[in-house]
Parts: structure tokens; C-alpha cells; sequence
């Protein structure tokens, strides 16, 4: 491989401390220099290059599955498959296998035309839905096009209860899960507490103040220990752990 990914296949995405009961959480996400991850209204922008991709991919691999909201479902329409090959992998490495989609949906707006809903989709996602959804005709339609659909307590906020979700996820074999955005998601992960990893990718663009910002509430998010910097191409990935308070 011409760049060197092994400050990620060096790394452990396991839960060390079983006693909690709840898979590990790595966030990853891409933003631009001014820190916007998508474009006016929530639009799609290619923000990693070539290299960072193939990391994200790499992640992707490592992990039970990955994790995204409703609103990443509805504005790119995505797989979140692995799309690697052998000549990516380190040698020995044994066979692709693709992480569990996991969209968080507190509304079930779940569409039924989605890509993940294909034939030809490797994986069906999990839909972690409200409770008042038990008996809604959506529901009925996902789960005879292979969706899972799963009903929880909602937050004081009126989101998906993160620590529900990742009880739920452990229960169900999950013990590793990647977050990918969007801002909602990885503003709500990032004041949580739950968050083990952080994995930031730098693009040296600016997308302009129209855009979405990664972080909604700056206020809430941690501070960062064993930071390191690693090239990938025109861009630069930020690792790092997550440190918060005794009270979060």
C-alpha cells in the first residue's frame, strides 16, 4: 500500500471493560477546514480524498457496525458497506466482512426505496425507532423488505436514548460500532460520555458559513488525550481519546 494505515490496523475497537455492558464507540467523521460536513440544507459534499477514504473503509472493517441518523439516510442515500479489496488489506488479513447499518429514526422516515433496502445490499439495516411506531404501517413495510426494526424509550429531548441503544446493540452481539454522522448524531455522541475513540479527517477546503457544522454544541464536547496526526494524501486524520468529567 503506498500510504501507510497502520495506526489503524494497530488498534484495538474492542470494549476492554465488559462490565459495562455496552459495545465500543468509535466517531469518525470528515470536515472541512472551517468545519462544516456537508453543504447548504444538509447537502452531500465529497470532503476526503482518496486516502481517507480507504481509511474510512478500513474502519469500517474493524467494527461490528456503523451508525448514522436519519437525516445522512434521506440526504445521500448511502450503503455504508466496505468497499475495499485484498490489495488494501494487510496480507493474511482474512475475508471482507461488511459492518451492521444501524440508523437511528425517531420518527420512522425511514424510505422503502432506500439503497440499504436493496437485494443486492450486503447488509439490511437496524432501525432503532419510538416506541409509537409499534403498529404503524412504515414499520410493517421495512420489515417485509428485511429491515429490522427495533422500538425504544425516547430522551428528555426527544431523541433515541443512546445508552438504550447501545444496551440494546450489546444484547445483540454488538461490541464494536462506529458512528459516522450526521451533526445531530455526532453532537449527541459527543457530550454522551460514551464515546471511546475519536477519529477526526481533515480536508484542506473551506465549504463557506452555509454550510452544516460538524458540532451543534461546542459547549458540550470533551477535551482529547493521546492525540496523534497521521497524513492520508491532501488530508490529515486526527486520533485521539475522548476525556470527560466525573459528572458526564
Amino acid at each position: 500500500m503506498a500510504t501507510n494505515y497502520d495506526f489503524l490496523f494497530g488498534r484495538s475497537f474492542e470494549q476492554t471493560d465488559n462490565n459495562t455492558q455496552r459495545p465500543h464507540v468509535t466517531l469518525t467523521y470528515a470536515q472541512s477546514l472551517d468545519g462544516k460536513i456537508a453543504g447548504r440544507h444538509g447537502q452531500q459534499l465529497i470532503l476526503s480524498g482518496a486516502q481517507s477514504m480507504t481509511a474510512t473503509h478500513i474502519l469500517r472493517l474493524m467494527h461490528d457496525a456503523i451508525l448514522v441518523g436519519i437525516g445522512t439516510v434521506l440526504n445521500d442515500d448511502p450503503r455504508l458497506s466496505v468497499r475495499l479489496t485484498n490489495d488494501d488489506l494487510p496480507e493474511g488479513s482474512g475475508p471482507i466482512r461488511h459492518p451492521q447499518p444501524i440508523i437511528l429514526d425517531s420518527k420512522l422516515r425511514f424510505p422503502t426505496t432506500a439503497k440499504l433496502l436493496l437485494p443486492t445490499s450486503p447488509t439490511t439495516p437496524w432501525i432503532f425507532t419510538s416506541s409509537i411506531h409499534a403498529n404503524s404501517q412504515r414499520k410493517t413495510d421495512l420489515e417485509a423488505l428485511g429491515a429490522k426494526i427495533f422500538l425504544l424509550d425516547l430522551d428528555p429531548s426527544g431523541h433515541i436514548s443512546l445508552e438504550g441503544l447501545l444496551s440494546t446493540l450489546w444484547e445483540n452481539k454488538i461490541r464494536s460500532v462506529m458512528v459516522e454522522g450526521g451533526a445531530s448524531v455526532i453532537s449527541s455522541f459527543l457530550k454522551s460520555g460514551l464515546v471511546a475513540s475519536f477519529l477526526l479527517t481533515i480536508a484542506p477546503v473551506y465549504v463557506g458559513k452555509d454550510g452544516v457544522s460538524a458540532v451543534e454544541d461546542a459547549e458540550a464536547a470533551p477535551e482529547f488525550d493521546g492525540i496523534s496526526y497521521h497524513a492520508l494524501g491532501r488530508d490529515v486524520m486526527m486520533v485521539a481519546r475522548p476525556r470527560y468529567s466525573a459528572s458526564s
